[in-house]
């Protein structure tokens, strides 16, 4: 990755081949946004907005074609997370502009693009009928078929979670080229404003419970509070000295059992209050 990343900083030509290649693979999108971010962190605004510009036409094209303006949003949300981190040197910030930004291609998407949606819900209801007809009446029984609302919300939440990903990612590759270790302290510092932690967990929690087409997009206030969740979890282990052990458990139990995403959320909660992180070191 440190290769990929010396490869990027040798000028924008090599930026602008690497932001490019996400346009044309999809799997490679979330790198291509990372290396935008990193651009943008690294040279300035107007370096990264030109990589941006120049590697969003393939983008938007291929969207034009197929429908699919998601690699497009992504790489627009590298973009201005980092403009946002470059500006106000608060990664905090920059995550809940990711996740305001992703709301905005969602709603995007449903209004102007309702189209596409309906064909992943045809590719949808085709696994259906695959499934009844391979007699799996249990799996089938199972699955409900989502509207388009909540079509739109979930891919909105999984462009936040990809974008917040590929900005990390950024932000560790300018700290490996010119600060070693500066991202680590940096991410286990990650703390929401209290005002900000209380009302995306409020939301998140509220749009659960109520579940339909509004947990789908209330998800989306989700989504920097559990990275925080988790920058918080690598704080403590650091300070009680748990090595990977903690993160390993922390991050298994998070994937398996629906209550510990709640937990995580309620964590950051906490420390936005009390300061959980700063008490585990202290300890």
């Amino acid at each position: 990755m440190r290769g990929l990343a010396e490869f990027i900083m040798r000028g924008r030509w090599q930026a602008l081949l690497v932001a490019v290649s996400g346009s044309v693979f999809v799997v490679a999108a979330p790198l291509s946004a990372a290396a935008i971010a990193l651009v943008t962190l690294a040279r300035g605004l107007q370096e990264g907005a030109w990589v941006a510009l120049w590697s969003l036409l393939p983008a938007l094209l291929i969207g034009w074609m197929s429908g699919d303006y998601g690699t497009g949003l992504l790489l627009l949300g590298g973009f201005l997370g980092a403009a946002i981190l470059a500006q106000t040197f608060s990664l905090s910030l920059a995550l809940v502009g990711i996740g305001v930004i992703s709301a905005l291609g969602g709603l995007a998407l449903l209004v102007f693009n309702s189209v596409f949606l309906e064909a992943l819900l045809t590719v949808f209801d085709a696994f259906i009928e695959s499934l009844a007809e391979s007699g799996s009446e249990s799996g089938v029984a199972n699955l409900t078929r989502p509207s388009l609302t909540q079509v739109a919300g979930l891919m909105a939440v999984g462009n936040a979670l990809l974008a917040c990903l590929s900005l990390l990612l950024g932000r560790h590759w300018q700290a490996a080229l010119y600060k070693p270790g500066a991202f680590g302290e940096e991410f286990r510092a990650l703390r929401l404003p209290m005002g900000w932690a209380v009302l995306l967990v409020v939301v998140t929690v509220a749009g659960g419970v109520s579940g339909g087409d509004l947990a789908a997009w209330t998800a989306l206030a989700g989504v920097p509070v559990t990275i925080c969740g988790f920058a918080l979890l690598h704080h403590v282990a650091r300070a009680r000295q748990l090595g990977g052990t903690l993160l390993t458990v922390g991050y298994v139990v998070w994937v398996l059992v629906d209550i510990a995403k709640i937990g995580l959320l309620l964590a950051v909660l906490l420390d936005a209050f009390f300061d959980v992180g700063r008490r585990a070191k202290g300890a």
